[in-house]
């Protein structure tokens, strides 16, 4: 079932991008703002990045789920199942309970290092479109496991879970378009573009808010809630500055990893795992506040030659195809193919990346003259 809404809704994400893409290209031909961070553009090379983090997603998905049904089955079957043989009390928990454990995971995903280590990827595009909504990480359904498990304790079978789980991310989809107003009443409740617009946001007002997936209660509840008033600048607040999908997987690993090598006490090296983002060693110059957005801030968005547009196209066209025959014959293929399959992807999907950026100065350059 799982499969069969997600290959349904790939048509429908497609045309949604196409049909946006017009009405930004309109939008913006009215109001050109070329160097502004979020300005809602389909730019090749941000786009290219954030639909190879999709494809990766998707295909890294039947090797790692298999750990999370594992786990889920297994609570499912030594639970006390108290909405066992009670189908519409099940299928009612399953939709509100997996939005109340999907804010918990978010928030933790944003506030352990960890987990932000492999969520940071669906924020790092400086552009807010609905191809951002597709830029998901690869790594991260190998530690969502553990939020869901008491819906496997009270009874709600792994397919009722399966489904819901789903139709929650297919409609948080719609939540990345950069010009859809305040829907009026509707904000009180449900999670809107305005309230997740927020949540993509750099500026300081709107770090760490509205995690919520389809309903924005839970952040008014805990204390989560921003409304968007000022401007939105979108990304992550140290730049990725790469269009390889690979490295924006990895990157933020790579840091903690390396603040681990390098600070001093023991206590610090495992810290800085379960730390929230902000926090550093001493021997790192301690805590950082985020700063305003610089006015200086430009988008990265280095040249890329003709041949590497090319080969990102034809990348995306041949992962698109491949992904779209995946989901409907993954269930019958071995592990030893899912993986060979995988490495592949990973293979083409960085090569073009690599090659969209190559005209760019290095990361790290990027990084000092965007911060």
């Amino acid at each position: 079932m799982n499969e069969k809404l997600i290959a349904l809704s790939v048509p429908v994400f497609f045309v949604s991008m196409i049909v946006e893409f017009f009405l930004n290209r309109a939008h913006l031909g009215k109001n050109p703002q070329p160097e502004r961070l979020g300005a809602g553009a389909y730019r090749v090379a941000d786009t290219f990045c954030n639909l190879a983090c999709g494809i990766g997603n998707q295909l890294f998905d039947p090797v790692l789920r298999v750990f999370g049904f594992a786990a889920y089955a297994f609570c499912f079957a030594h639970g006390p199942g108290l909405f066992r043989g009670h189908e519409t009390a099940e299928w009612v928990v399953a939709f509100v309970g997996v939005d109340f454990f999907y804010y918990w995971f978010h928030r933790a995903s944003h506030r352990v290092n960890v987990f932000w280590a492999a969520h940071a990827v669906h924020h790092q595009s400086e552009e807010y479109n609905l191809s951002v909504a597709l830029r998901q990480p690869w790594l991260e359904k190998i530690l969502d496991v553990p939020f869901y498990l008491p819906l496997a304790f009270l009874g709600v079978r792994p397919e009722v879970y399966m489904t819901s789980f789903t139709v929650n991310l297919i409609y948080q989809f719609f939540l990345h378009a950069t010009f859809v107003p305040k829907l009026g009443f509707l904000e009180y409740f449900f999670n809107t573009p305005s309230h997740h617009r927020v949540h993509h946001g750099i500026d300081p007002q709107y770090i760490d808010r509205n995690y919520g997936g389809m309903l924005i209660v839970w952040d008014r509840l805990f204390g989560s809630f921003e409304e968007e008033g000022a401007t939105v600048h979108y990304g992550t607040v140290k730049p990725l500055a790469s269009y390889n999908p690979l490295w924006a997987n990895v990157a933020v690993w790579a840091q903690l990893a390396k603040i681990a090598a390098r600070t001093g006490r023991f206590v610090d090296k495992v810290a800085i795992f379960f730390a929230p983002p902000e926090w550093l060693p001493a021997d790192h110059g301690g805590p950082v506040v985020v700063p305003p957005v610089s006015p200086e801030r430009r988008l990265y968005d280095p040249h890329a030659s003709r041949g590497a547009q090319v080969l990102a196209g034809a990348a995306l066209i041949a992962g698109t195809v491949a992904l779209v025959w995946f989901l409907e014959v993954q269930s019958t293929l071995p592990m030893a193919a899912l993986l060979g399959a995988l490495a592949l992807a990973v293979l083409v999907l960085a090569t073009a990346g690599r090659a969209l950026g190559a005209h760019a100065p290095s990361v790290e350059a990027s990084r000092s003259q965007a911060a």
